[in-house]
């Protein structure tokens, strides 16, 4: 009985309505702090910088596009070369969309056996010469991007872990909200590529309707 009554004595003891109203505000305050949009990019994304083949150096963060897909290619690598005619395929379509943006990019140091014998500058000029080499080998009709670093291909760590994988960003700020590992199809029939449900699926991942 007398511990009934001690625990509605306790009940009943008023609650001081400041303090409730500022337990209130800082909960809300949290939830907002939790919740509001990151004005922050990802992944050192925001440092992706490239040269492309013409010799443009073409900073990722700073493309005028509201969505951007970068492909990542490698040289003998089977599934990148079987993809080449879908990636054409969706660099024609996608350039009727001006607000989105795909790049074919490259790690220079696939291209070589001991990247680390060689200075940056080195390895981007020699696997310039050699990406040449593949566009007009495999005609590939996607622009070109020769990364520089931090990007990396890196089996173990890293972003990019093999090739071929397409990352899609939203931009402002840079940020990745979606990848493909492997390729995005291996359809080669231009008849079949339109309606390839792969296909069908990036598009409307990458923003076009």
């Amino acid at each position: 009985m007398d511990s009934q009554a001690n625990s509605d004595s306790r009940l009943s003891v008023p609650f001081p309505k400041g303090i409730f109203f500022r337990l209130i505000l800082l909960l809300i305050s949290s939830l907002l702090t939790v919740c509001a949009p990151s004005e922050q990019s990802n992944l050192g994304v925001q440092d992706f910088e490239g040269i492309s083949l013409e010799g443009e150096k073409i900073r990722i963060s700073d493309i005028a596009a509201d969505r951007i897909a970068l492909n990542v290619y490698g040289p003998n690598c089977l599934p990148c070369i079987k993809e080449i005619p879908v990636l054409n395929y969706l660099n024609a379509e996608l350039k009727k969309t001006p607000h989105i943006k795909l790049y074919m990019i490259v790690d220079p140091d696939i291209f070589f056996d001991n990247p680390e014998a060689l200075s940056t500058e080195q390895k981007m000029k020699e696997a310039a010469v050699l990406m040449k080499e593949e566009v007009k080998k495999f005609g590939i009709q996607l622009p070109v991007l020769i990364m520089k670093p931090p990007f990396k291909v890196d089996r173990t760590e890293g972003l990019v872990t093999g090739t071929p994988e397409t990352l899609l960003f939203k931009t402002k700020p840079l940020i990745l909200y979606y990848n493909f590992i492997g390729p995005i199809s291996e359809e080669s029939d231009p008849n079949k590529i339109p309606k390839n449900m792969k296909v069908i699926f990036f598009k409307r991942m990458a923003g076009q309707s």
